[in-house]
């Protein structure tokens, strides 16, 4: 599925936040931009690494609580 996130300059990793269509995501960033920051919005689908880490990290959340109950 295509969607949005919003790389802030000397970040590395992509913002956490994921996003329908680009509007949306610069509406975000344009709150968001601190002083001298710049941002652009990066274009995502299925193999978006974000969106794959954080559903990983939920995955292993959930395990780890199921386990535990």
């Amino acid at each position: 599925m295509t969607h949005y996130h919003i790389r802030w300059s000397g970040k590395a990793l992509l913002d956490w936040q994921c996003f329908s269509t680009p509007e949306e995501a610069k509406s975000s960033a344009r709150q968001l931009v601190r002083l001298g920051e710049t941002y652009v919005i990066e274009e995502q689908d299925e193999t978006c690494s974000r969106c794959q880490a954080a559903m990983n990290a939920n995955f292993l959340h959930g395990s780890f609580n199921e386990a535990s109950a």
